[in-house]
């Protein structure tokens, strides 16, 4: 059976991440299209813009 493909455009707002250069626990507040990006915020409330391949996304998609 083929693998079914998530696209980064729907990860949900909400969603832990991880940012791989400083191992900071974000959440996701918005995915913004062309060039896929996300708006993160961290625990102390600053907001960042991060590519893809920059963070790990925690639990997504959810295993069937």
């Amino acid at each position: 059976m083929a693998k079914k493909y998530y696209s980064m455009n729907e990860v949900p707002v909400g969603t832990k991440m991880i940012v791989r250069s400083s191992k900071e626990e974000v959440e996701l507040i918005e995915v913004q299209h062309f060039p896929t990006t996300f708006v993160v915020q961290s625990k102390t409330g600053k907001k960042n813009k991060y590519a893809t391949h920059q963070v790990e996304i925690i639990g997504w998609p959810a295993e069937e």
